[in-house]
């Protein structure tokens, strides 16, 4: 298949053939910034980029990264799917017996391995956005950057996923941000002069570029109206905040949708494991650790 480039028109990029090493190979790259400019005809809404942000104020803004992300929705899939397998092995279990049993006998230690993941594995920290001092805090690895706003380097490109003979090859879209040693701030000394941090992925492009959008927006404008209302869900503070003047029922009803498909807005909040910002950090903005 021909490789083609992404359709926004930042100019093209070599920062990936800089790597030392590549832990995969990306197509197109297009550079976003510096300067950081929106991608023309795309939204800069925040409506449904409540996944993406962790936490948001008019000083700074915690954006989650692509792992992130695909953890905030993975135990709701998972759940939603073992539930609707054991519903479905119960209806069998009507006509042959121990159906259920058996389909559960598997199913169940699979579906409890997963929450075991949640509760081992730890969280990680966020990309910070800090409008104040124009600059973009970064851990990767034990290592913490601090980059200014002017210089931050982030890149637009692609690669093809195979899904099978249904589907073939599909692109998935990501964009990364290069971390350069000179930009080193505390923790561990960096070992490589340049890396690269995966911020988004998608598989619809116009969905990158809105995340995008959004970000500069932000560091441009501060937190708008619609901004309020849209990400009342990022984490579990703000979840609880917007539902306080719900009624009783309506709160039961809001509880048990987010326990069913988005489990992991309560689960983060009491999470035992999670990489925290180092003293150098929490100096600037006092014990405000969000995921």
């Amino acid at each position: 298949m021909k490789d083609s480039p992404l359709k926004c028109d930042f100019p093209e990029t070599d920062l990936e053939q800089q790597l030392d090493t590549r832990r995969f190979r990306t197509y197109g790259a297009r550079l976003a910034s510096p300067p950081a400019k929106r991608v023309k005809g795309i939204s800069d809404s925040s409506k449904d980029m409540d996944h993406g942000v962790a936490y948001i104020n008019e000083r700074f803004m915690d954006i989650r990264t692509a792992f992130s992300i695909l953890r905030r929705y993975m135990l709701g899939i998972v759940g939603l799917f073992m539930m609707a397998v054991l519903v479905l092995m119960w209806v069998v279990d009507q006509f042959y017996s121990e159906a259920l049993i058996a389909t559960a006998a598997f199913f169940v230690p699979v579906w409890i391995g997963f929450y075991l993941f949640e509760v081992f594995f730890p969280l990680t920290l966020p990309v910070r956005l800090d409008r104040k001092e124009g600059v973009v805090y970064v851990a990767h690895r034990g290592t913490f950057y601090r980059i200014p706003w002017d210089e931050l380097e982030v890149t637009f490109s692609y690669n093809w996923q195979y899904f099978g003979s249904g589907v073939m090859w599909e692109k998935q879209y990501y964009s990364h941000l290069y971390l350069k040693e000179k930009y080193y701030f505390c923790g561990t000394a960096p070992k490589k002069n340049l890396q690269r941090k995966r911020i988004s992925s998608y598989f619809k492009e116009e969905h990158l570029y809105r995340k995008w959008n959004f970000i500069v927006r932000y560091y441009d404008e501060g937190v708008a109206k619609e901004d309020v209302k849209n990400l009342s869900g990022i984490n579990y503070e703000s979840y609880k905040e917007s539902v306080n003047n719900k009624s009783v029922g309506i709160l039961i009803l809001d509880y048990l949708s987010v326990i069913l498909f988005m489990p992991s807005i309560i689960w983060w909040r009491f999470a035992p494991f999670k990489y925290r910002w180092p003293k150098e950090v929490e100096a600037i903005f006092g014990k405000a650790n969000y995921y």
